[in-house]
């Protein structure tokens, strides 16, 4: 019996080991699988709003002098005098004295050629008296030359009867020819008198003009402001002799300061051809009240190196009592196109270039749409929204159709 008990008792420890282990797999711990919650991301929205809309383009540029010229003299001399204002960064009002050139020499033209003009008019009466008073003897000479004729004719029918001698006939005739000679030099001596009343009648004319040229240059000795205007580079001083062409300052017209300023492809495309016109707002120094300047023109040609064309606009109500001046810089605020029926959201709403999403039932539902134009950190969007959609704004890692959300 002991033999088959070596036998039988491993296999009866063997089985009491597995039913125990069973025994242990069946009561162990039951794990209930569980779906995880589901996410939900709270983010911001705004609700979509069709609106009409015209925006300003918010631009900086720089003043300019609108018309600016230099001043040089127009005859040459001493400085005698210069003007209270006339110096750098001074402000002259038109028409105020900036120099004054000696004026001697050129009142001394004009008193000579005052002189010389009366002397030609004395010359020309004279002239005048020789011309009547040789157009008088030409009366004389013809009456003498008239009856010379008859007696040459009268003394021809008394030859034929023989109570006239050839002799006394050919001293007609004689006398008749020195009358005829005598008529034909008072003619020419009248024509060579009246060519000299016509030449001193032009000289007359000449001395006449160089008159008004000489009172010409002496009001050119006194240099004089062209409009209202700032002073700038000064390079005449009293007692310095100027020149003709010499130049003296240069002046800015304080009535005619412009705004130039940069714009780009887009927006000039946008602006349309009737951008003339068009009243922009200038801020400058921190003002809060925006100066007025009106479109005018834009540059010559499109500047490839920017991409943009530069734009000129004049501005209002400045002018010599200003401190404005050329050279400031300021921020330009100019009406742009106008958009109807759009709806304006902030950039963080745009996913994918062309879509948006909106929110329905806490539930993200995307929506494509086309931008319109950019304004800042908006833009503008018209298609796939209503006004009314609740739109994201919330930029998300994980955004699609159908995500959770929810907002405050």
């Amino acid at each position: 019996m002991r033999p088959a008990m070596k036998i039988i008792l491993p296999f009866v420890v063997l089985a009491l080991a597995a039913y125990g282990a069973f025994s242990l797999w069946k009561s162990r711990p039951q794990t209930v699988r569980q779906t995880p919650p589901e996410k939900t991301w709270m983010v911001e929205s705004v609700r979509a709003k069709l609106i009409d809309v015209q925006p300003d383009l918010r631009l900086f540029g720089e003043v300019v002098a609108g018309r600016k010229v230099e001043l040089r003299p127009l005859v040459a001399g001493q400085i005698v005098k210069v003007g209270e204002n006339f110096r750098e960064g001074g402000v002259v009002a038109k028409g105020e004295l900036l120099i004054a050139i000696d004026p001697f020499d050129y009142q001394a033209d004009i008193d000579e050629r005052l002189a010389q003009r009366a002397e030609a008019r004395a010359r020309l009466r004279q002239i005048r008296a020789e011309y009547e008073g040789e157009k008088a003897l030409l009366l004389h000479d013809k009456a003498q030359v008239a009856i010379r004729r008859r007696d040459v004719e009268r003394r021809q029918k008394l030859r034929g009867s023989g109570a006239s001698s050839v002799k006394t006939l050919d001293d007609a005739r004689l006398a008749l020819s020195q009358n005829e000679q005598r008529l034909a030099d008072r003619e020419r001596s009248i024509e060579i008198w009246k060519s000299k009343l016509d030449q001193q009648n032009s000289a007359i004319v000449r001395l006449e003009i160089a008159l008004r040229r000489a009172r010409h240059d002496l009001g050119r000795t006194r240099l004089l402001a062209p409009f209202d205007g700032f002073v700038l580079n000064v390079e005449a001083e009293f007692g310095k002799r100027l020149g003709v062409g010499d130049r003296v300052a240069r002046l800015i017209d304080a009535n005619r300061l412009e705004v130039r300023f940069h714009i780009g492809n887009a927006q000039f495309a946008r602006l349309g051809s009737d951008f003339a016109g068009r009243v922009a707002g200038i801020y400058w120094d921190g003002a809060t009240r925006p100066l007025e300047a009106v479109l005018k023109r834009a540059g010559g040609e499109i500047e490839t190196a920017s991409g943009g064309v530069s734009m000129y606009a004049v501005l209002r109500g400045v002018g010599a009592d200003s401190r404005l001046r050329p050279g400031a810089f300021v921020r330009v605020e100019l009406p742009g196109p106008r958009y109807n029926g759009v709806f304006r959201l902030p950039d963080s709403a745009l996913h994918d270039g062309d879509t948006v999403y909106i929110i329905v039932d806490n539930r993200l539902v995307p929506r494509k749409t086309r931008i319109v134009t950019w304004l800042g950190s908006d833009i503008l969007v018209q298609g796939g929204l209503k006004a009314g959609d609740d739109v994201l704004i919330t930029r998300l890692p994980e955004v699609g159709p159908g995500v959770l959300v929810s907002t405050p």
